[in-house]
């Protein structure tokens, strides 16, 4: 069904329960059917990413990925099994979520980001979401995003740690930068697959975050805030960064 077909009666019927929250309603609903994400990386982070934001009714998910599915994924990558193995993960998460909901469409490439944007040049993007283990893909994400005025959300787990960044491209171009805030970090250490992990972990940051950017996509013009939240799964602790105005002069290439 096309989303512009569907009629109030069948939006209540599948999403009732969402339109329901407080900053939601069903103003909101049709604002997130409205909405193109681009949703980078479907490790840990991104499959239960994936899973929440097809499920609140998006109206366009492009997932880049181009890895492919390995044994030691399944313990914590959800949209995969068994039979999934050795192939690419943007096109099996595109299968899986396609049979969700009748209204998000699901656009798939198994790129990484660079060679994504080397072959498209997205203009109609609402937001952009990293949830790749790749520090530099995360530094040009990042850049990309500010260079287009787009939303823009990362998230990283190591062991029992997460680290959300949000920034509001939107409305200001004067924000530090993934390479500003994290400028020597060291990308052979800081992959998902040289990082201990369990299950939970990816989910708590994932779920957290996906709650922040539906509620911020159903408003008429999202403003996500500048920041970053430093989580402790441990120590169940989650420290809020403001990020201060800043002249960031770093661009995308």
């Amino acid at each position: 069904m096309d989303q512009q077909e569907l009629t109030d009666n069948q939006i209540i019927e599948e999403f009732g329960r969402q339109l329901l929250v407080p900053g939601i309603s069903e103003e909101g609903q049709n604002n997130l059917l409205k909405k193109h994400v681009l949703l980078i990386g479907l490790g840990a982070l991104g499959t239960i990413s994936s899973q929440y934001l097809v499920r609140a009714g998006i109206g366009s998910i492009t997932l880049l990925d181009f890895d492919k599915v390995s044994l030691s994924n399944l313990h914590r990558q959800i949209n995969y099994n068994k039979k999934d193995i050795d192939g690419y993960k943007s096109e099996i998460s595109k299968q899986v979520l396609e049979n969700i909901n009748s209204v998000t469409k699901i656009i798939q490439h198994p790129l990484s980001f660079e060679e994504f944007l080397n072959r498209n040049n997205f203009e109609n993007l609402d937001f952009i979401f990293d949830c790749s283990d790749s520090y530099q893909t995360k530094i040009n994400s990042s850049l990309f995003a500010k260079t287009k005025s787009i939303a823009y959300s990362s998230i990283s787990i190591n062991s029992s740690e997460g680290i959300f960044l949000s920034q509001d491209h939107i409305k200001t171009d004067k924000t530090l930068c993934f390479k500003c805030l994290f400028p020597n970090i060291d990308e052979t250490n800081h992959r998902c697959l040289n990082s201990a992990m369990i299950g939970p972990v990816a989910g708590f940051v994932a779920s957290l975050a996906c709650s922040k950017i539906i509620l911020e996509l159903a408003k008429n013009i999202p403003q996500m805030k500048n920041e970053i939240l430093l989580i402790d799964l441990l120590t169940s602790d989650i420290n809020k960064l403001q990020l201060k105005i800043s002249n960031c002069k770093h661009t995308y290439e």
